[in-house]
């Protein structure tokens, strides 16, 4: 008994020393980005998750993701700010190189780096709305980087996104009768939404009325991402401020993109294998047009799973869902 004790020791302390946690600040296609390295296997296949958005930041999720996901056992996951997000804001930047091509192709220089630092052939991508659009058209460049793309709540078809998330607002205010919310969207609906101020007082109404983390509110969800900031030892008020000024920079610099982008005309087939992840009750990217795409993309495998109680974050929704689904890649 005392030998089998002392033998689980060992192992317990061989894997702590073979653990693997790296904050490194890169060069990416001239932008200063952040990226967070973490797994407890170096030998591990490397994973990268590609955050939504526009402007929000990832290195600051990563305690709260992995406590949910418990993927670092199986992979070594890189949390990676892209240009202009939390860390990797700087007052500098020029707001025109916010845009998807450029942020696809430094998905594709951040990829290469670390594929290089971690002795890798290939990465798993994990993506996230928008995150996953830009995973799709940096794949679609390079495909020879990446062995699956798992693409979470895909920003497809942003105008009929767009006009649905407020036809979805609309239905709900009229049918409680709510005249202050029905004035509000009335006013959004005015005018195209192509600033961070706009986007925002959208995003609050969905998030209340469930359409982008069920379960949960607008109050509730800022709270959650404040604190991760706060209590992160790679953030902290300083890491707040900073990244509230670039989610404000990248929305304002990316929205008039988004409002007439169609990934349809953009990314048409992938050679490599690619999984839709789909939230049910999503309002940002319906469910019904994201699988409209998975079935006209042209792809060696695919594949399309609807998590029937999540809405636009599958990944927090259902969690052990999620993550076992990311796991399944390790068995094929």
């Amino acid at each position: 008994m005392q030998e089998f004790c002392v033998s689980i020791f060992k192992n317990q302390i061989m894997k702590h020393e073979k653990s693997v946690t790296d904050l490194e600040k890169l060069q990416i296609n001239g932008s200063e980005q952040w990226v967070l390295v973490r797994g407890q296997n170096p030998d591990a296949p490397l994973l990268i998750h590609v955050q939504q958005g526009p402007g929000l930041p990832m290195i600051s999720e990563a305690n709260e993701l992995e406590k949910g996901l418990n993927l670092e056992e199986d992979f070594l996951v890189a949390y990676w700010d892209q240009r202009g997000c939390g860390k990797s804001f700087n007052k500098s930047i020029p707001p025109e190189t916010i845009n998807l091509e450029q942020m696809a192709e430094d998905l594709i220089a951040c990829t290469k780096h670390l594929l290089t630092k971690y002795n890798k052939n290939k990465a798993v991508i994990a993506g996230y709305s928008i995150g996953a659009t830009i995973s799709l058209i940096a794949a679609a460049k390079e495909s020879s980087l990446f062995s699956i793309v798992f693409a979470t709540g895909i920003d497809v078809d942003i105008p009929f996104a767009d006009r649905y998330a407020l036809e979805f607002a609309m239905d709900k205010a009229v049918a409680g009768n709510n005249r202050k919310l029905i004035k509000k969207i009335n006013e959004l609906k005015s005018q195209p939404i192509v600033d961070s101020k706009r986007f925002q007082q959208r995003a609050e109404i969905l998030i209340n009325l469930g359409g982008i983390r069920a379960g949960s509110n607008y109050n509730r969800l800022v709270l959650g991402s404040v604190k991760n900031m706060l209590f992160s030892k790679y953030y902290g008020m300083s890491g707040l401020i900073k990244t509230l000024n670039g989610m404000e920079f990248c929305q304002n610099a990316l929205i008039p993109e988004l409002n007439s982008f169609n990934l349809f005309q953009k990314v048409t087939k992938l050679p490599i294998p690619v999984h839709f992840i789909q939230g049910n009750l999503d309002v940002i990217a319906p469910a019904n047009r994201g699988k409209k795409y998975f079935e006209w993309l042209q792809s060696p495998q695919k594949s399309f799973t609807l998590f029937e109680n999540s809405a636009h974050m599958p990944q927090y929704d259902e969690p052990e869902k999620f993550s076992s689904l990311i796991k399944s890649y390790l068995h094929n």
